[in-house]
């Protein structure tokens, strides 16, 4: 095995631990942190505001991760077309999937509706039309970074149901 498939390797499941499980974080953090504001009394409004510096940061984050998720993925690919002539690589084929899914999902969340969201949230307590626009982002981005959760968790475990047809 060469040293830059080594790499890819490593950096594939860097990438998609990060994915996973700092996206998993962020949204357990949030969901902590605005219960217990709203419990001692704080506007879910501002209990959301407070905390979008979270997923706004954790977002450039993410955007750098797919980045190197698709690298690593492509790397993998191109030293991998061989084996995939003429077999049924089905394993191998729904985990590239899977990360594309991921990657996807994540560029979509990172460059498109955070930062629609945070210019949203700069005026939403005085303008209702930024309200909704934030709400309807909100709401978006809930089912795009959920999205981004489930592929890369889902990339991460095919290795394992596949053995050694998906990890060779």
């Amino acid at each position: 095995m060469s040293p830059l498939y080594t790499f890819a390797r490593i950096l594939r499941l860097i990438s998609l631990a990060m994915l996973f499980g700092g996206g998993t974080a962020t949204v357990f953090a949030a969901i902590t942190l605005i219960n217990a504001a709203k419990a001692h009394g704080v506007d879910a409004l501002d209990a959301a505001a407070t905390n979008a510096p979270v997923f706004i940061e954790f977002a450039k984050v993410a955007g750098i991760f797919a980045i190197t998720l698709v690298i690593a993925e492509a790397i993998e690919i191109k030293g991998d077309l061989h084996n995939l002539e003429g077999r049924n690589h089905k394993w191998r084929m729904g985990r590239y999937f899977a990360s594309i899914v991921c990657a996807v999902c994540t560029f979509i969340f990172s460059f498109a509706i955070v930062p629609q969201m945070s210019t949203a949230m700069q005026t939403m307590k005085t303008n209702e039309a930024a309200h909704a626009e934030f709400d309807k982002m909100h709401k978006l981005s809930r089912m795009i970074f959920g999205g981004a959760i489930a592929f890369a968790l889902v990339s991460l475990v095919i290795p394992a149901l596949g053995g050694r047809k998906v990890t060779d």
